[in-house]
């Protein structure tokens, strides 16, 4: 059944590359994230310190209040710009600029930050009183068009992307665009006994040939059961009248009872289309299983429920092939409770006939 997954392979790989083409690629050299306009308080707590020098030097020359205080708010509230101003003034009073100490205390008095050590206003001057900030200009963003060959180039690379995975999809559908007006009846045909394949005493079992009929549109294959096979897996190529391959399909079980690989209640016919992105599946269940709305619910999700019966027919449709599924053969080990719960043999027959695309 691994094989099933085999043509999903060549789209994993395209996924992951065209994953890794955009995030470095694109994501690093092409159009890198580039940040713009920020604001002052955004900027580190060393720049904002350097703003803040050169608004005490501007303020002790020009005496400006109202743009002194525009830029003080916009480095934040009034508790934040006095832990900048007493740094600013640790650090000058450490490398001896007292003037640049006493420019910051007066900027700080001015404006009644908690500095240590800064003067009271005084006389007849006010302390200015920070005015709300003025709306500020919107800082120039650069210009996102301006990364010339590289953006056309990334642009040229994802197109190309799209246009091969569009390619690829084409190239799958159309690999089934065989001429099918010479499909024959999609009828379940009988298997005469003489065409059974024979059981082998003592096999888990029964010696299947690998196709009982093959031709350009129909194949034959019988998945057999039998009691004690643990991990029961069956599955059958299909291919062309060239050899090549069209898909697969087969017969594995799919629920035990209390855990046990010899108690096999329910089976499921699968059928893989290479040309469609799922594998079809129906589940074949004993009359205990079909009869016990726990064990329907848990195995819904595999696919419809079949209650299995001689002579039962089925049918599995893909996107190009159809598979038509009839039991052959059946029994129940009785042995061990519940009634018709346990299959201690299974034989079904396995038609597959090519069909056109389903639209």
């Amino acid at each position: 059944m691994a094989e099933r997954n085999r043509s999903y392979l060549p789209l994993i790989v395209a996924f992951f590359a065209g994953l890794l083409l955009g995030w470095i690629v694109l994501g690093w050299l092409v159009a890198p994230v580039k940040w713009t306009g920020a604001l002052l308080q955004d900027l580190r707590s060393e720049d904002q310190q350097v703003l803040l020098v050169e608004q005490a030097q501007s303020y002790a020359l020009t005496r400006d209040a109202a743009a002194a205080g525009a830029r003080l708010e916009a480095l934040g509230d009034k508790a934040h710009v006095s832990k900048l101003a007493e740094k600013v003034i640790a650090d000058a009073q450490a490398v001896g600029n007292g003037a640049l100490a006493d420019q910051m205390r007066g900027l700080a008095a001015a404006f009644n930050l908690e500095v240590t050590g800064a003067p009271a206003a005084t006389g007849g001057e006010a302390a200015p009183t920070a005015s709300p900030a003025t709306a500020q200009p919107e800082p120039a963003r650069e210009d996102k068009g301006g990364n010339g060959i590289l953006s056309w180039l990334g642009l040229l690379l994802v197109l190309g992307g799209i246009a091969l995975g569009a390619w690829y999809l084409l190239r799958r559908r159309s690999s089934g665009d065989e001429d099918f007006s010479d499909v024959e009846s999609l009828a379940v045909l009988p298997m005469d006994d003489d065409d059974r394949p024979p059981y082998r005493p003592g096999s888990s079992t029964y010696v299947t040939p690998p196709v009982a009929e093959r031709s350009g549109i129909s194949q034959e294959f019988v998945a057999a059961y039998t009691q004690g096979d643990e991990d029961y897996d069956e599955s059958f190529d299909i291919e062309g009248p060239d050899g090549s391959y069209w898909g697969e399909c087969g017969m594995t079980a799919s629920e035990t009872l209390h855990d046990d690989d010899g108690r096999v209640t329910a089976l499921e016919v699968w059928l893989f289309d290479k040309t469609d992105i799922r594998t079809v599946t129906k589940v074949l269940m004993s009359d205990y299983a079909y009869g016990n709305p726990a064990l329907r619910e848990k195995l819904s999700p595999r696919g419809d429920a079949i209650l299995l019966a001689p002579d039962k027919g089925f049918v599995l449709d893909a996107q190009t092939l159809r598979l038509l599924g009839k039991v052959v053969e059946m029994g129940y080990d009785n042995s061990q409770a519940p009634a018709s719960s346990t299959l201690n043999r299974l034989r079904v027959q396995l038609r597959v006939l090519r069909q056109p695309p389903v639209a």
